[in-house]
């Protein structure tokens, strides 16, 4: 194993991917357990699940670079999650806040997407410190992968 030369971005980056992590861990096995306290095995919204794998897929990405992976690829994937967080809260808002992510039922939002949208990004702090340090993260991520050869 080669030792890297010390980058403080790259420790940046691993604090938000813990960060995200569980923030996504807490989310998905709260509410996934409040299903299962009542003899639901598989929610009906599925999210809480996905939140529970992509969180350990995180602390997997982790683990792995730690552990001397190829970097680019942790990077791509790291990426690419962070992406779909993102893109999937809003999509999920603007489907109408559908339980299977696409399918369900749903409810409509009123006024304008983009003052709507901007009510989401400002819902809570959990919502904004979520969405703050994803998109912070992909931006690094993006980085380390332009970078990295």
């Amino acid at each position: 194993m080669t030792l890297r030369a010390f980058d403080p971005l790259h420790v940046v980056a691993a604090h938000l991917a813990v960060l995200v992590a569980v923030i996504h861990l807490a989310l998905g096995v709260s509410n996934w357990l409040t299903y299962l306290g009542g003899g639901i095995i598989v929610p009906p919204d599925i999210r809480w699940p996905l939140f529970v794998l992509s969180g350990l897929a995180i602390v997997a990405g982790l683990v792995a670079a730690v552990a001397g992976v190829g970097r680019r690829p942790l990077y791509a994937a790291g990426v690419g999650l962070m992406s779909i967080y993102v893109v999937g809260y809003f999509a999920w808002h603007i489907g109408g806040h559908r339980p299977l992510l696409i399918v369900g039922p749903g409810t409509d939002h009123h006024g304008s997407t983009l003052s709507y949208m901007l009510a989401h990004v400002f819902a809570g702090p959990v919502e904004f410190l979520a969405l703050a340090s994803e998109t912070a993260l992909a931006g690094l991520l993006a980085l380390f992968y332009y970078r990295d050869d």
